[in-house]
C-alpha cells in the first residue's frame, strides 16, 4: 500500500514565511528599505503604490510596515532574497533561506 504525501497549504506556508518574517525582523532593522523595495516592485511582489506607502512612514516605521505586506504576499522569498543579496546583505539573506529550509 502506498501513501501520498500531500503538499502543505497556502495558509501553513504563509504562516510559516510569516513567522520567518518575524524571527528577522532584528536583522532587517540594518537594511535601508529603499534599496531593497524597488526591486520588489520590479520583480512584481510589491505594486509602486504599495512603494510609495512604504516610504511615507518613518523611518522607524518602515521595516515593520514592509513586513506586514510581505505577509499578505505570496512568493515573495526569492525576490526578497535576491533583492538582499544584490545590496550588499548576504549574511541576512543567508538567515532567510537557513529559516525556511528549517535549519
Amino acid at each position: 500500500m502506498t501513501t501520498v504525501s500531500c503538499s502543505p497549504s497556502l495558509a501553513d506556508i504563509r504562516a510559516l514565511q510569516a513567522d520567518n518574517l518575524d524571527r528577522l525582523r532584528d536583522s532587517l532593522q540594518q537594511i535601508n528599505i529603499r534599496d531593497v523595495v524597488p526591486l520588489l516592485v520590479a520583480r512584481n511582489v510589491l505594486r509602486s503604490y504599495e512603494m510609495g506607502a512604504l516610504y511615507a512612514k518613518g523611518s522607524d516605521e518602515q521595516v515593520d510596515a514592509l513586513i506586514d505586506l510581505l505577509k499578505t504576499k505570496n512568493h515573495w522569498m526569492g525576490p526578497l532574497t535576491d533583492a538582499l543579496i544584490r545590496n550588499g546583505k548576504a549574511p541576512i539573506a543567508k538567515i532567510l533561506i537557513e529559516l525556511q529550509n528549517g535549519k
